[in-house]
């Protein structure tokens, strides 16, 4: 009998002590988020982390870019429907890129996109000569 109580209040324990799911999305992971490196064959260039809320483009901390000061902003409308639009025409999310411009003192960005959930990560050359993803390379560049 000792045995029957202490399994029932046991299992009553247990069914009350788990917590239920609410099922609700970290609003981190809701909303598109993109991270761009620029990495080239002598050192970091610039990132540009770029969310909802507001776009950061820091610059490294060398000789060279001392003139150029980190930029922190609200991000407008217009650039998350371009960058949207970016990687719906190259298919980023699904896509596996994986260039090396560097490798010859070149630059390369690498692009982290995350959204709803999903990450995926690409690396483009910066200063290609064939014109393919000339828009978006224009758009990182203009920042």
């Amino acid at each position: 009998m000792k045995k029957t109580i202490y399994l029932f209040v046991l299992s009553i324990f247990l069914l009350l002590g788990c917590k239920k799911s609410d099922n609700k999305i970290d609003p981190e992971d809701s909303g598109l988020r993109i991270e761009i490196k620029g990495i080239s064959g002598w050192g970091n260039g610039m990132n540009i982390s770029i969310d909802q809320s507001k776009t950061e483009i820091k610059y490294p901390k060398d000789g060279l870019s001392e003139t150029k000061k980190d930029k922190i902003y609200k991000t407008s409308e217009a650039t998350l429907k371009q960058l949207s639009s970016y990687i719906n025409t190259y298919k980023l999310m699904d896509a596996k890129i994986n260039e090396c411009a560097r490798c010859v003192d070149g630059m390369d960005y690498v692009i982290t996109i995350k959204s709803e959930g999903r990450e995926n990560t690409v690396t483009i050359a910066a200063h290609r000569t064939d014109g393919k993803y000339g828009d978006l390379l224009d758009f990182i560049n203009k920042m």
